[in-house]
């Protein structure tokens, strides 16, 4: 994996993913999914008395993907069932799941937030309904396609546009989502503020974004989601790590979090590490997922002091009457 700073005194790198790995197939893939059957729950366990994150909420995945398994949607079901979660999506599930069930919300908000997190809470929740806003069609579809197979597709809306064309009617809503979004959106104030406008008084934010001591923002060669012009060299703008400064900047729009909790790594380079390895090594065990958050993560008090990079989590509370 390819890095560079620039030298226009601003924190950039480019990241060069040219060298990923093709998808498996035939008698490999056969292989590799037994593979994943057979060792979940010893990674499972491992990870769970290792102390990792979001080994709860990996139950309520577990009985989803049974669910999704009788509805005939094979490909989710497996997922759900054997590496629903990677890195340090268990730390930030664990924090939005904990905090959606205390509100239980009748109406959510969800700004491309992995699916899991809306569909699980409307499983939990038969009187909750959603707005899912995503921008990437084929991944709304599938967002679509899983919900249906859940029974749950009557309680939700799906909304492929940008977060500033969200449609007037989306407002007012006692609980918006947004995990580890918001970092791959060029005008992230703008998206926030839009946000933020869109949750009702007396309503909840959950946000997350990446995190280190002093802010960087990364280009990648790899454009996943074909929304943004690339430069002449190919690249786009991939995501950017908040630091306390630009985090005062959100802060200005929303006010301090009331509750917050941080997650990172325990040596430096370790994300990028593990970035690399799942999209260059095409027999990446997955189902590792637990254990090797357990080893490779660890909470942290202040993003000042991380060596390394780390996941934010925040809650923001709207005054019931704003002024």
């Amino acid at each position: 994996m390819e890095t560079k700073i620039a030298t226009d005194g601003a924190r950039r790198r480019r990241i060069d993913f040219s060298t990923s790995a093709p998808p498996l197939t035939g008698v490999p893939r056969v292989a590799y999914l037994m593979a994943g059957l057979v060792l979940f729950p010893f990674y499972w366990l491992i990870g769970g008395l290792l102390g990792a994150p979001g080994m709860r909420f990996r139950f309520s995945c577990f009985f989803c993907g049974l669910r999704l398994l009788l509805a005939g949607n094979f490909a989710d079901a497996y997922r759900c069932i054997v590496f629903p979660l990677d890195s340090v999506r268990h730390f930030e599930m664990e924090f939005f799941w904990r905090r959606m069930r205390e509100i239980r919300p009748a109406r959510v908000l969800d700004v491309s937030s992995p699916r899991l997190l809306t569909l699980l809470n409307m499983r939990a929740d038969a009187r909750a309904c959603a707005d899912l806003v995503n921008p990437d069609v084929k991944d709304l579809e599938r967002t679509r396609r899983m919900a249906h197979s859940l029974g749950i597709d009557d309680r939700c809306r799906f909304l492929d546009v940008l977060i500033e064309d969200l449609p007037g009617d989306a407002c007012d809503y006692p609980l918006v989502t947004c995990m580890s979004v918001l970092e791959h959106i060029v005008d992230d104030v703008a998206a926030l503020r839009t946000m933020w406008a869109r949750v009702a008084p007396g309503g909840r934010l959950l946000l997350s974004v990446p995190c280190a001591a002093k802010g960087i923002e990364e280009f990648t060669n790899a454009d996943e989601y074909g929304l943004l012009d690339a430069d002449e060299a190919g690249f786009v703008f991939w995501q950017r790590y908040y630091d306390e400064e630009r985090l005062q900047a959100l802060f200005a729009i929303t006010g301090m979090p009331v509750s917050s909790a941080l997650y990172a790594e325990r040596v430096p380079g370790a994300y990028d590490a593990d970035v690399f390895a799942k999209r260059t090594n095409r027999f990446y065990p997955f189902w590792r997922e637990p254990y090797a958050t357990a080893r490779t993560y660890a909470r942290r008090e202040n993003i000042a002091n991380l060596s390394g990079m780390g996941v934010v989590a925040l809650e923001f509370a709207k005054m019931a009457i704003e002024q």
